[in-house]
């Protein structure tokens, strides 16, 4: 029956009375007669009381149904509100102690499912995504799990048209009382009913104005959200989101919190030193860094001037200068130079920033100072480095140029000085001449050995027999006034090296050492040990890996060297020595040596002082006998026929002439192309290929690729003045790949190309196989 026609206690009361009243009318109308006659009174009277009777158990009857109804209705009203109020007060209880965001949801759907009984509840959190999808965080009652793989939205699209995306998309709450008959659970009818959900309720959850989720109730009957229980259901979705936000803002505050503690304890612990100042240049906090950095205690910095600190005066300057640039409004000042406790220099480096308050108004400054002093060095030795890098590459290019010379020279000279009869003045004259071109050959290597473009064969090498062998040396010629001492390590390790360049390094070392003490004596330390570098210990030398090393030190009691000068000695032809004492190459041959071979070499001095140099090269653990030098310095001859190539036509002349005088047939050319052009009709013709190997249109080493492709047997000997060009070749493997059989240095003496070609052409007679052949 609609609500409006739904009949009272009181109006049933009222109808009943009307009745009554209309029946006595109809009564005395109809059975209107004698009331004479007992039994027309009787019979009247009888119907009368009947009637009445009848009507009065009607009445009763309808009034206690009603009555009854009444208190169905209300016990089940009183029974949703007792149930919405346990729900709201346990709410209440798990928003009091709430510390998780996540748990305080879960338990408020624990309450709903558990306490108040419904089916179903869960919170879903609106997110900001391309599809703004709801994403459920918070369940309890999910067993058949309904809510897995749920699609929901908040957008204007059909997945977000629901009650849930519209309770977030609009803000209010949307109630459901029949899901079966509601247009707006089309998409997910049929899987809520399968569920056992027949109503809904989603409640908006919002933060200031903005809704960030949604709580949804499900039960399992119709009508199940009369408006009290709607009413209560708003109020406590309205503390859960009260809730949810203090935990998001004591989340946010202890978040800001634990970085605040945090970005304290790595300015406390910077290695970098940090002062903070107000507008007028008070301290105002220090972190002990600074101590480290500048020798000035916090605690005593703190409210004073930058300006007046109570400092010597190399820092004095410095605080000013990091005041001064903050009126300039500079951000950096760098390399600034002060003394130290030790007296020894350091460099500083200040960066400064400025600190705005809300109004954008300058309010403190900031300056970060950092000691650069190994940065300094560091950038030192990188321009040391690139500096020798760019002297090693004309060097090396000076140096080719200036062997092709020496090569005719001598070859010229040696022939010339066989037509010259003993004791004529000018087999003397073709001496000195000769003497005078082995020394400028050896200035040649030694600046090739500078510019890291020697490469030896290598051999592992005890570094100890070399530095006794050197001192034996050195003991002759030091005066008495100085005194060598060495110390060896028990069992030092091996080198892979060349020992003659070992020797260089030792006997120029400690040549220096000598010359330093040579006035006023002194001591010469050698010491010699194991050692391993870790990252951290080779830090402080480019391209240095970590590994084990052999360390030799050679130390002095001289008279030392400045900053400038140190700078400067690994510079070739730099040198402090008087004139006709010294070339300056000893120290540049020993770095060139050194880099070469994969280590380091350091220095330390200071004026009155003595210097030590340390040199780091790489330890190898297996041992080896050292090589023997062939000395037998006799000419070999033969009467192989040679095709001789060169682009040099004063080579060209002196080395046909110097081979044909060793009894060999040569065919001379000065171009690549032709000589394999001459090559390609005669292929048997020849026995062997010496060839320069810098040459235009065709190297050295692509004609002998062209050549072997003709004749893979032919041997091949390459000629260099040993520019960059060679480096590819100047090891075994190197002229194995290239096909050649040997390398021969420019400039060389007819003895050293004598053998060199010997030993090629009688390796060929007794080979079967080439070794270019078992390579390719």
């Amino acid at each position: 029956m609609p609500a409006k026609w739904k009949l009272t206690p009181l109006s049933i009361a009222v109808i009943y009375m009307l009745i009554g009243v209309l029946w006595a009318v109809a009564a005395n109308l109809f059975f209107s007669g004698p009331y004479d006659e007992p039994w027309t009174f009787i019979r009247m009277e009888a119907t009368n009381h009947a009637f009445f009777i009848i009507f009065t158990a009607l009445i009763l009857y309808f009034l206690i149904h009603h009555s009854l109804e009444e208190i169905m209705q209300g016990k089940e009203a009183l029974h949703r509100a007792n149930r919405a109020f346990k729900a709201l007060s346990d709410c209440n209880k798990a928003l009091i102690h709430a510390t998780d965001e996540v748990r305080l949801m879960e338990e408020i759907c624990r309450t709903f499912v558990e306490a108040a009984g419904y089916r179903l509840a869960w919170v879903g959190i609106a997110e900001d995504d391309e599809e703004r999808t709801v994403r459920p965080v918070a369940q309890w009652g999910d067993e058949k799990g309904y809510l897995n793989g749920l699609k929901l939205s908040w957008s204007e699209s059909d997945w977000g048209q629901g009650p849930t995306g519209t309770a977030i998309r609009c803000g209010t709450t949307c109630v459901v009382q029949n899901i079966l008959l509601d247009p707006r659970w089309k998409p997910w009818r049929e899987e809520a009913l399968r569920h056992g959900f027949a109503a809904s309720i989603s409640l908006p959850l919002t933060s200031g104005e903005r809704p960030f989720g949604a709580l949804v109730i499900f039960a399992g009957e119709e009508g199940a959200f009369d408006n009290r229980e709607v009413k209560l259901l708003e109020e406590l979705a309205d503390d859960l989101s009260y809730g949810i936000a203090a935990l998001r803002t004591s989340a946010d505050r202890k978040k800001v919190e634990k970085e605040r503690k945090l970005l304290a304890s790595v300015i406390q612990q910077a290695l970098e030193g940090i002062i903070l100042l107000d507008g007028n240049g008070l301290i105002q906090y220090a972190n002990p860094a600074v101590e480290t950095i500048t020798g000035h205690a916090p605690d005593k910095m703190i409210g004073n001037n930058l300006q007046t600190l109570d400092c010597g005066p190399h820092m004095r300057g410095f605080y000013s200068a990091i005041w001064e640039a903050i009126s300039r409004g500079e951000v950096r000042i760098s390399n600034s130079i002060h003394k130290g406790k030790d007296e020894r220099p350091y460099d500083i480096d200040a960066a400064i920033w400025t600190i705005s308050d809300d109004s954008g108004a300058v309010s403190n400054y900031v300056a970060l100072i950092r000691d650069v002093t190994h940065e300094v060095q560091l950038e030192r030795q990188l321009s040391q480095a690139q500096r020798m890098e760019a002297i090693g590459t004309l060097a090396g290019g000076i140096a080719h140029d200036f062997n092709n010379n020496l090569a005719s020279i001598i070859t010229c000279t040696e022939m010339a000085r066989d037509d010259v009869p003993e004791g004529s003045p000018m087999r003397e004259l073709l001496d000195v001449v000769l003497k005078s071109s082995y020394r400028g050959r050896n200035l040649v290597k030694q600046i090739l050995t500078f510019s890291c473009q020697v490469e030896q064969e290598r051999q592992p090498v005890q570094v100890e027999r070399i530095i006794s062998e050197c001192l034996k040396l050195l003991r002759a010629s030091f005066p008495t006034s100085i005194e060598i001492s060495q110390n060896i390590a028990g069992r030092p390790g091996l080198v892979q090296a060349d020992p003659t360049q070992m020797h260089q390094i030792v006997m120029n070392l400690c040549t220096n050492a000598g010359h330093a003490m040579q006035a006023n004596g002194g001591k010469l330390d050698i010491m010699l040990v194991n050692i391993d570098l870790d990252t951290a210990a080779v830090s402080g030398f480019p391209d240095l890996p970590s590994g084990p090393y052999l360390r030799l030190t050679v130390q002095d009691t001289g008279h030392g060297m400045d900053s400038a000068t140190m700078e400067r000695i690994f510079d070739p032809f730099f040198t402090t020595k008087g004139h006709g004492e010294g070339t300056g190459l000893g120290l540049s041959v020993v770095h060139g040596i050194v880099k070469n071979h994969g280590g380091a070499i350091t220095v330390n001095s200071e004026p009155g002082k003595g210097t030590s140099f340390h040199v780091f090269l790489p330890r190898i653990d297996h041992e080896t006998e050292y090589g023997t030098i062939d000395t037998n310095m006799s000419t070999p001859r033969g009467r192989e026929r040679i095709l001789f190539i060169d682009d040099e036509e004063d080579l060209v002349f002196a080395g046909k002439m110097m081979l044909e005088r060793l009894g060999y047939e040569v065919v001379a050319k000065k171009d690549g192309g032709e000589a394999l052009e001459l090559f390609h009709t005669q292929p048997n013709d020849f026995d062997l290929i010496i060839t320069d190997q810098t040459m235009p249109k065709m190297t050295g080493t692509e004609l002998t690729r062209e050549i072997l492709r003709i004749r893979p047997d032919i041997p091949v000997i390459l000629c260099t003045g040993f520019g960059h060009a060679a480096r590819d070749f100047a090891t075994k493997e190197g002229q194995v790949a290239a096909g050649i059989r040997e390398l021969a240095l420019k400039p060389l003496d007819r003895a050293e190309m004598a053998k060199t070609i010997r030993r090629v052409l009688d390796q060929q007679d007794s080979t079967e196989e080439a070794p270019w052949q078992r390579y390719s």
